[in-house]
This record gives C-alpha cells, sequence and structure tokens, in this order.
C-alpha cells in the first residue's frame, strides 16, 4: 500500500494481521480480478458476502440496522448470505491494509471519505461503485461526487453523513454565568476568559491521539478557504500551506490556548475521554462526531438543556460559521467474486424503508437526499441536519493521510501545549508536505487528477 494511505497513526499497522484472521474466516468470497463494468445477471447459487465496517462507535444503532438489512435482503435473495465485522477504530484501515495484500476478506469494505475512499481506488483494491449503481441512484447519495468522484467515477457509496463536527453547548451553563452562546471567535474567547477565571472548562477535548487535532483543522481551516481545491493546490505543490488562506486558523487555535479555552489535560486525554465532561456538566461545551451528537444532547438534558451549533466564526471567508459536512461510505473490493451483488446490497441500504430505519435506529442522517426530514422532531436535531446539508468541505478529507499524522495531529498538540508559534506550525506542515511530495511522486499525480 502506497504512503498516501498510511494509517492515522502508526502505531496502527501492527494489528492488520490479526484483524486479517477474522476476515477470512467469516467471507467466503474467493479471490479473483475485478468485474466489468457491465453487471452480470444476478447469481443464482449459493453467495456468502462478507462486511468490513465501523460506524457503531459514533452511530450507536448501525450494528442492529446492518444485522436488520443483511436479514431483509437475505429474506428477499435467500441465496445471499452475509457475515460482518465490526472493526475498531484503530483495526479498521489496518484490517483493509492485510487484507488488500492478500486480495482475499470483505466484499464490502467501509471507508471514511475522501481521500479515504479515493487511496484504495488508486490502488487498485477496490472497484468504482458508479461501475454498478447507476448515476441517477448516485446523485441521490450526499457527498458522492464531491469526496468520491473521480475522473468520472465514484469509488463509493455515501452510507450516513457525519456533521463535521459540531459544537455541543450546555445553556444551562453559560446562562449560570451570565453568558449566551457565541457566535463569532471573540464572543467564543470572551467566554473562555470568563468561566477560565472561575476555574470553568469551556470546551472539553483531548489531542493525545491525535484525532481532535485533524477535527480542529477540518473546523478552523476551512474557514478562510472558498474551495476544497485550494488546499489540493497545496498538497501538490501549486500553493503552499504557509499561504494566509492555509495557515492562518494556526493563529485562531493559539489564541484560544492563550486564551485557556480547553481543559488543562487536553494533552493527555484521547479523543473521546474528554467528552462524558460535557454530559457530566463539568464543562460548558465540547466537539463530537455529529451522527452522536444528539445523544449527547439526550444525555445532558435534551434540547432545554444543551444545543447543537456550528463552531464560531474566526474569518470571514465563506464557510466561516458553518460546520463541515463528510459522509461515511461503502465499497466493493476488487477482489470480490459478486461485487453487482454488493452493490445491490448497497442500493437497498437506500431504499425508503432502510432510510427510515436507519434514522429510527441511529438518530443520525442517512447519506440520501430521498430521506423525509419531516420526521425528525427534535430541534437540535433538525438543526444539525440542516448545518450538515449546507456545510463546509471537511478538509481532513484532501489530504494525504500521512500529512495528517506527521503534521496535523503533531503540530495541534505542540500549539495546544505553548511550545511552537503558529508560524512554526505552518512551515512544519509545509516542510512534511514537501517530504512527502519527494518520497512519492504518485500522491502529486493523483491528488492533481482528483481536482479535475
Amino acid at each position: 500500500m502506497r504512503k498516501g494511505f498510511t494509517m492515522k497513526s502508526k502505531k496502527l499497522f501492527g494489528v492488520g494481521a490479526v484483524v486479517l484472521a477474522l476476515l477470512l474466516a467469516g467471507c467466503a468470497s474467493s479471490k479473483s480480478d475485478s468485474a466489468s463494468s457491465t453487471v452480470k445477471d444476478f447469481p443464482t447459487e449459493d453467495v456468502a458476502m462478507n462486511i468490513s465496517w465501523w460506524g457503531d462507535q459514533e452511530a450507536p444503532g448501525a450494528k442492529k440496522w446492518l444485522n436488520d438489512t443483511m436479514a431483509l435482503y437475505t429474506k428477499a435473495h435467500p441465496n445471499i448470505t452475509f457475515t460482518e465485522v465490526l472493526q475498531t477504530t484503530e483495526g479498521l484501515m489496518p484490517a483493509f491494509a492485510a487484507a488488500a495484500a492478500a486480495k482475499a476478506g470483505p466484499d464490502i469494505q467501509y471507508f471514511w471519505g475522501g481521500i479515504y475512499a479515493q487511496q484504495p481506488g488508486w490502488d487498485g483494491n477496490i472497484v468504482p461503485i458508479s461501475d454498478y449503481l447507476s448515476a441517477e441512484e448516485l446523485s441521490h447519495y450526499t457527498n458522492a461526487q464531491v469526496e468520491e468522484g473521480f475522473q468520472g467515477k465514484i469509488w463509493t457509496a455515501p452510507w450516513y453523513v457525519n456533521p463535521s463536527f459540531p459544537l455541543l453547548v450546555r445553556k444551562d451553563i453559560l446562562a449560570a454565568n451570565k453568558l449566551t452562546t457565541p457566535k463569532t471567535w471573540d464572543e467564543l474567547l470572551k467566554v473562555c476568559d470568563v468561566l477560565s477565571a472561575k476555574k470553568i472548562t469551556t470546551i472539553a477535548g483531548g489531542v493525545k491521539d491525535g484525532w481532535f487535532g485533524a477535527w480542529i483543522y477540518s473546523m478552523l481551516g476551512a474557514q478562510s478557504i472558498s474551495s476544497q481545491k485550494e488546499v489540493i493546490s497545496a498538497v501538490v505543490g501549486d500553493t503552499k500551506f504557509t499561504d494566509p488562506n492555509m495557515a492562518g486558523w494556526w493563529t485562531a487555535l493559539a489564541d484560544s490556548k492563550k486564551h485557556k479555552c480547553w481543559n488543562d489535560d487536553i494533552n493527555s486525554l484521547e479523543l473521546y475521554q474528554a467528552q462524558q465532561r460535557f454530559v457530566e456538566g463539568k464543562a460548558a461545551m465540547t466537539i463530537t462526531a455529529g451522527p452522536d451528537a444528539p445523544n449527547f444532547v439526550k444525555k445532558a438534558g435534551g434540547d432545554d438543556v444543551a444545543e447543537i451549533v456550528a463552531i464560531p466564526a474566526w474569518s470571514d471567508g465563506p464557510f466561516a460559521g458553518k460546520m463541515g459536512t463528510s459522509s461515511q461510505t461503502l465499497g466493493v473490493t476488487s477482489w470480490s467474486k459478486y461485487p453487482q451483488v454488493a452493490a445491490d446490497f448497497i442500493a437497498f441500504g437506500h431504499t425508503t424503508e432502510r432510510l427510515n430505519a436507519w434514522f429510527a435506529d441511529t438518530g443520525s442522517l442517512p447519506a440520501d437526499d430521498r430521506f423525509d426530514l419531516t420526521q425528525v422532531t427534535s430541534a437540535s436535531t433538525a438543526a444539525l441536519f440542516a448545518a450538515a446539508l449546507d456545510g463546509a468541505p471537511y478538509l481532513e478529507n484532501f489530504i494525504p493521510a500521512q500529512l495528517d499524522t506527521d503534521a496535523i495531529f503533531k503540530n495541534v498538540q505542540l500549539i495546544l501545549k505553548g511550545t511552537i508559534t503558529p508560524e512554526q506550525a505552518a512551515a512544519d506542515t509545509e516542510a512534511t508536505m514537501e517530504k512527502i511530495r519527494k518520497s512519492d511522486r504518485k500522491v502529486v499525480d493523483n491528488f492533481t487528477a482528483w481536482s479535475k
């Protein structure tokens, strides 16, 4: 596998061989080359399909939905049976790396959007979903063209939308301190000043494992660009990550550190560890995965106590004050013997009944514009969905994974420790990207082709 599809953390590689055994044990698909773009007749022989996936972690209830969907599909097609392996967050990509190396394993594979769906296509490990589903069908799948489109093809099928990422606000804590939900960056910094003076955490977070740093980059970095193509331009070297539109967000982040917006132990906690403090009323705000945000509001006490908003605007760019939008996706592996069955199953998940069931089971937004939004009754959930459908590009999905791990993760941690300046963070990001360009020319070629 090429460096561009490195793991979100280098430690992730170690579990790949273990997880491959689980994949192969549950999979009856034989090794084969990718099918042609002409859909074959639906098979009449017994077919065993395997799904390797992630998502119940951020959209609780997804496992129930998937099990029900597999059972319903088998009821309609008795010769088709399924097994599924729910991967851990750290195991998802190593498992696929091991399967791709063996050219055996899942027929259907879960991918985050953008580069995490593009790179396996560039590497020949998945076939375009657009070879098996019609353009009309795919036109309904949220973010399919923006994140998964490549030179007229669409690699993977969006499954559900991940609003990226909402700021959860406890109105009760703010009101008790004579504050209101901030709308601008300056207002947020003033809230931080007031609460920190009273030893109250404004925003609870954790960057020990790096992931939250990428969230912060995407939320703040998008505010000073007008298109994701500006990010790709910096990736290929036409512009630089030290340019004002690429680097300004580092200053905003440093200002949040200066005004004590974060919990003091943010560098000692992992991504999800600090969020419980919001539920317990020990922090006024937190940031979480969009699909799980409505559940956090419920745990905190409901819409009367908490609300879901976009991170306040520090810039006047077209995406300032907007939430990012990304779709988590399902793809068909290049070694699957039955790609047409895999694609048909994915499309079955987009039928009206299954779209409604997804919302009922998870409370999150299916990635399909045919979903009836009138069934959403919670004000905070409705606002979240509306923000996601009119959102900003999720920047982490438009940079090489290695840049994420080697520059974004690290420099966010260092800014929040107060050990480097915004200028140093931007310079290191540019230097890291230059090293990646020199070590793997295909990064430039692939990203250039993607931008067209």
